[in-house]
């Protein structure tokens, strides 16, 4: 039952998660991810092509939810995960139109020296965001999407317990 709590606490992108969090929440993912596919390359059945899909929809969720979450902790809307996707794929369409120009067909070469200048092109923005996330500090106190993570107990979405005799802020 704990489990289920805890799955279902990380899945909510409500509230807040400090770099501890998002770092712990990561590993968990990358781990899961690499469970599933060990175990799609073991069987290589249709039915694992299917279990495989459903853990990445939830993978690809729990990142979501937990980038939102991380956000918050930075005083940020959720909604710049997806503005940023957009901010990406504009990007991406724009690299790719003058890495066609500047390289040719060269550039669709996959391990080609064009195809990893182009990658590398696209992919400096998602990683400088990624390691932004991580390394940045989060706001002490509380903000307008709650409590600091380290203040809340066992990271439930609760207001801090006051102690007796402590003034309100």
């Amino acid at each position: 039952m704990l489990f289920f709590s805890r799955v279902q606490q990380v899945a909510d992108p409500r509230g807040r998660c400090n770099r501890k969090g998002l770092l712990g929440v990561a590993i968990a993912l990358l781990s899961m991810q690499a469970l599933a596919l060990a175990a799609w390359y073991m069987t290589a059945s249709p039915p694992m092509h299917i279990l495989a899909g459903v853990v990445k929809i939830g993978c690809v969720w729990i990142a979501a939810s937990a980038a939102i979450k991380r956000l918050h902790d930075l005083g940020l809307s959720g909604w710049w995960l997806p503005v940023s996707f957009m901010v990406l794929l504009i990007w991406s369409v724009i690299a790719s139109f003058f890495s066609l120009l500047a390289f040719g067909p060269a550039v669709l070469t996959y391990n080609s020296f064009e195809f990893m200048i182009y990658a590398s092109a696209v992919m400096i923005w998602p990683v400088a965001g990624t390691l932004w996330l991580h390394f940045a500090k989060g706001d002490e106190g509380h903000n307008r999407y709650g409590a600091p993570p380290d203040a809340m107990e066992d990271g439930a979405k609760t207001d801090v317990a006051l102690k007796p005799g402590a003034a309100v802020a």
